[in-house]
């Protein structure tokens, strides 16, 4: 068994040697050139070692984050699915901009819905581009819609009453390097919208 470990750990070796040009272990030029061929032999296979480590403890952190996302996502299902009137509002941004790049450019028009009290993330393209895109954080406290920069940075705040929402309001948000235009909100009716949790 350890001789078939040490063949693989051995091409595992020779496959890096190809791959790449660099030297195993953060070493320079010149400590590789000091070392004997079995020396640069163990060190190859002690750097395979642990880029197979380093490629666990990816695969485990994607995992896992992975993981977080579902049972996030089923949180957001279950609020969605127990919202009451006013808990949710519904938002089309219109003669958008995003900045994209290092300057202004038209935003396809996006429809959104946010649930009180939750942190959405929303991304807005450009128009005819749709690679390119700005990703922004919404939150609905029940008289506030705040949009912001990724990590709660330069925000835009639309203030309305729940009376306001119901009937619909249209304003102008702005923040800064992200998006601008006319952002229009309102409640959908709670008698004629029922939320389910998607299968």
């Amino acid at each position: 068994m350890q001789c078939l470990l040490r063949v693989s750990l051995q091409l595992v070796t020779f496959a890096l040697i190809a791959a790449c040009a660099n030297y195993p272990l953060g070493m320079t030029e010149d400590e590789w050139n000091r070392l004997s061929p079995q020396q640069q032999l163990d060190a190859r296979e002690r750097q395979a070692l642990l880029n197979q480590a380093e490629h666990a403890r990816r695969a485990e952190a994607a995992r896992h984050k992975a993981e977080q996302e579902r049972e996030e996502q089923q949180r957001y299902q279950a609020m969605l699915a127990n919202a009451g009137p006013g808990d949710i509002v519904q938002c089309v941004l219109q003669n958008g901009e995003g900045y994209y790049g290092s300057s202004w450019h038209p935003a396809e028009p996006v429809g959104f819905s946010l649930l009180r009290d939750y942190t959405q993330t929303v991304s807005f393209a450009e128009q005819g581009r749709p690679t390119r895109s700005i990703t922004t954080e919404l939150t609905y406290n029940g008289a506030n819609i705040r949009v912001c920069r990724l990590n709660n940075r330069d925000c835009s705040n639309v203030a309305a009453t729940q009376n306001q929402l119901r009937n619909g309001i249209s304003q102008n948000i702005q923040v800064n390097r992200a998006i601008r235009g006319t952002l229009y909100c309102d409640i959908p009716n709670h008698d004629r919208v029922r939320y389910r949790p998607q299968q």
